[in-house]
């Protein structure tokens, strides 16, 4: 029996990081598709069928707290898996509300290096094929706080 590779939704304006991540994150398996700023990214989240989503908070025309904020007003069509915040603003009130908005954790981009960001993905997937999918605030939709 085969699984399918876990499919990620990479959110993030910065091109370059983008392509590294894109990079890393397929050459360890996952199927990966990228937006480049939150209104795309909005809608490719609202499609669902992700397992987990890496955004980025600091972007032009829709930041992270606005993607979060759309999902929460309208959420997915199919269940996404956690939301990881990707971000050099530090851990400061605009990270504490993206956590208050359903984000299931928060990455420093500086500190991160590719080999966290693996690890870090595969603990977040981990935790979630162990808990019960309904305690994901994105399986039915709308987050749950």
């Amino acid at each position: 029996m085969t699984t399918a590779a876990p499919h990620i939704l990479l959110v993030d304006d910065d091109e370059s990081l983008r392509q590294m991540y894109n990079l890393i994150l397929k050459k360890e398996g996952f199927t990966v598709d990228v937006a480049n700023d939150g209104v795309q990214g909005l809608g490719k989240a609202r499609t669902g069928g992700y397992d987990l989503v890496l955004l980025d908070l600091m972007m032009p025309n829709l930041d992270g707290i606005g993607m979060l904020k759309g999902l929460k007003e309208e959420g997915p069509k199919k269940p996404i898996g956690p939301i990881i915040i990707l971000s050099n603003a530090g851990y400061d009130t605009v990270a504490k509300e993206a956590e208050q908005l359903g984000a299931a954790g928060f990455l420093m981009k500086a500190d991160l290096l590719p080999q966290d960001l693996i690890r870090e993905i595969h603990a977040y997937l981990d935790r979630e094929n162990s808990e019960a999918k309904a305690k994901s605030p994105w399986k039915r939709g709308r987050p749950t706080r």
